[in-house]
Formats: structure tokens, sequence, C-alpha cells
């Protein structure tokens, strides 16, 4: 598999709720603040023929061909409204479009399809998830997808194109929407194998040596984990619609490719729930080994304190220097004590090797 051409995102800033109490169907932006120009690209081809242009071109719009209309930004409302009017896209998916907080679902329109999903890459430095929300859009002849910004998980698709490796220019839109769902459903995989191996280095660091942190970073794969399941799950029922509902848009033939994707769904599901339960382990693990790790400071505070009890008891005795203790006149008294210190303490050690204590 390869690596994914997606550029790491920097930590979500909170998301702006400007069409909270607003009719509904107004079209106004929800998600993080941005500023800047909108850039897209329109790719058109068939089997013969390919083109790339940035922007978008719908008066190149033409039949028997594959137009694929892609917008960096879905900030900028005018550009909605003016692919919405060309493809007679009703309102409501349009504001569906610019709130970037939908949950992933899949709507069907007659003679178009609106899929919602999220693109879900893993910040291995910070290790962290950044989540982006992708639309696409399903039209007998076109593709359209918006991103949030720039940097995506398509550049595989893009070459394939270009290059007409594989079948992709040779079968018509529904392909390219498959291909393009697949394509982040793929990127999980690598997200949930990343994850996967800091919950490992992590479960050793806890065993060998549990740090003051460790726990927090349990907490925080919690927080990921759980990101990636809110992603996945209404994913799957989404592709599970597309597979049950009859639509002149998709060929029977692409509906095979589509259970594939189901199957991927189905197994990173799997894989998330079993890494929930591992770190839930992990949790655990580190208050056992916190504790196991204080016994046996205890144990060694305990039998230090067992040695030096009886030590103290004679040295408490003869400190006392009273006149007539019958042991203080002796010619090798000080010697005699020291030798009956010594007996105690390697007799005492020896007693707790012999029981296993130490």
């Amino acid at each position: 598999m390869r690596k994914p051409n997606i550029r790491l995102r920097r930590k979500a800033t909170p998301k702006s709720r400007t069409n909270v109490f607003q009719p509904p169907g107004t079209i106004s932006y929800v998600g993080e603040d941005r500023t800047g120009e909108v850039s897209a690209e329109t790719i058109l081809y068939d089997e013969t023929h390919f083109s790339k242009q940035n922007g978008i071109f719908l008066d190149q719009l033409k039949e028997n061909r594959v137009n694929w209309f892609n917008v960096d930004g879905v900030h900028d409302i005018a550009i909605l409204e003016k692919i919405g009017s060309k493809f007679h896209l009703h309102h409501l998916l349009l504001e569906d479009i610019a709130n970037t907080t939908q949950r992933p679902k899949t709507e069907f329109y007659g003679n178009y399809i609106y899929q919602c999903i999220k693109m879900i890459s893993y910040d291995a430095e910070n290790h962290e998830l950044n989540e982006e929300q992708v639309s696409l859009i399903l039209t007998e002849d076109a593709v359209i997808t918006f991103q949030e910004k720039t940097g995506d998980v398509f550049e595989n698709i893009r070459d394939r194109i270009e290059n007409s490796r594989g079948r992709i220019r040779s079968v018509k839109s529904d392909y390219l929407f498959y291909a393009l769902i697949d394509s982040i459903i793929d990127h999980y995989f690598i997200a949930v194998e990343q994850i996967g191996e800091y919950l490992d280095q992590l479960e050793d660091e806890i065993f060998d040596n549990p740090q003051k942190d460790s726990l927090n970073k349990a907490q925080k794969n919690k927080r990921m984990l759980l990101q990636l399941r809110r992603a996945i799950f209404p994913l799957r029922e989404s592709i599970s619609r597309l597979l049950k509902e009859d639509s002149a848009l998709i060929e029977s033939k692409t509906h095979a490719y589509f259970q594939d994707a189901y199957d991927h769904c189905i197994q990173i599901i799997e894989t998330v729930e079993s890494y929930r339960e591992i770190n839930a382990g992990l949790r655990d693990m580190y208050l056992s080994s916190v504790s196991h790790k204080m016994n046996q400071i205890m144990q060694v505070l305990t039998i230090m304190s067992s040695i030096f009890i009886p030590l103290t008891f004679l040295a408490g005795i003869y400190g006392m220097n009273l006149p007539d203790m019958p042991e203080m006149g002796w010619e090798n008294a000080y010697s005699y004590f020291w030798i009956a210190c010594g007996v105690i303490f390697f007799s005492l050690l020896g007693f707790f090797k012999w029981k296993k204590w130490l």
C-alpha cells in the first residue's frame, strides 16, 4: 500500500456555527475559520482523451465522458451556489456541504447521489488524528467533490486517470465515485496501522517503565479511536445503502466494488474495536504497574526497617550509659557489639532470601 499523499494538519480550531437558528436550507459555512481563495480543478476524460485544468469549467461539461470537478474549500458560498445552479442541486444538500460537522451519510436525489465522508490522516509526530469532511456528488456524467482545504488522498487516482492505468478510463462516472470513496477508506487502514504501532510502543512502555504521562497517552488514544469509530461506523451504513438502493446512476457491475469497500469498512471497524479494548487494558495495566512498583518499594523499605529494628534496639540499650551494666566493663565490649550487629544483620538477610522476599 502506498504512503498517503496528504499534508499533516495542525490541531483543529473550534468549529464556528453560523447557521444556528436560521431557516432550513440557508447556505452558510460551518467549520474552522478560513480565509483566502478557493482552489479547484477540472478533470475531463474518456477512453481516448484526457485534460486537466485549474479552476471550475462547467461550460465544458459533456455527455459520454467523465467530468470530475474538485473544489478545495467550501467556505466560499458563491462557488457552491454556482455549481448547485448548474446541476440543480437541492438547497438542503448545499447546506450540508457547507456544514463540515455532518455525520457520514448517503442521500439519493433522483438524478444524483450525495455522499458525505470523513477523510482521516494520522499525525505521527503529535500522535493525533486529523479529520476533514469530503462531499461527493454523482451525476450521470460527472462527479463533484468538495473538500475543506487543499491536500487529499486522491493523487493515486489522478495518476491512474492521467496515465490510463487500470480500467478507470474505460468506465463511467460511478466507478470514479467508487474509487474516490475507496481511496479514503484505504487511508483509514494506514491510520489504524499507525495507531496500532503506537499502542504497541505504549504497551511496552507501561509494562517496563510506566511514566507519569502514560495514562494521558492512553486517554488520548481513547479519543482518537472514538473519533475514528464515529467516522467509519456511519460510513458502513452509507455504503450498505449504495448496495441496496436501485439507482440507475450505479451500474450493476460496480456493485461488486462497493461490496469490497463495505467489507473493508467491516474490517476497519473490527480492528478499531479490538484496539479500543487493548487501550482500555493499557489503563488497567498502568494502574497495576504503578501499584506493583509501589509494592516493590514498600517491600524494600519494610525489609530495611525489619533489619534495623533489632540493631536500633541494641544501640538503644547500650546507649543508656548506666554504671551498673556488666557488659560495659568487658575488655572487648565494643567489638562484641559490632559482631552481634553483624550476626543479626546477615541472619535476617539470609532469612529474607530463604523466604524469597528479596
